[in-house]
């Protein structure tokens, strides 16, 4: 009897837990492919042959954080990320250090 009281105390807390969690309003929020932020990208790729978004994820500051995939000029797919912020569009595929340190600040630490 004391198990399955526990057990049913568990699965309740989990439970709050995941509500709790999807209502937290610091989390980012999910946005489509039809978002600004990717119309954004798009524009700023030399092709948008086999353009695919993975996901966005938008921070409460505003910024884009895409994963995304497109053909490459040898016909394999190549995935990549993306950070938009504003009219600012910064690309992996570009091997900036501007890219990595708003990505590692506004996309990996945002998800901490």
């Amino acid at each position: 009897m004391v198990y399955s009281h526990r057990l049913f105390v568990l699965t309740a807390a989990v439970a709050l837990s995941a509500v709790a969690l999807a209502n937290d309003p610091d989390k980012s929020m999910t946005q489509g492919e039809d978002s600004p932020a990717v119309q954004k990208l798009k524009e700023s790729l030399p092709s948008s042959s086999g353009f695919k978004v993975d996901s966005v994820r938008q921070g409460s500051d505003g910024v884009s954080c895409i994963n995304y995939r497109v053909d490459s000029d040898m016909g394999n797919e190549t995935k990549a990320h993306a950070v938009v912020d504003g009219d600012k569009v910064l690309r992996s595929t570009s091997r900036s250090r501007d890219f990595e340190k708003a990505w590692n600040t506004k996309c990996v630490a945002a998800n901490k």
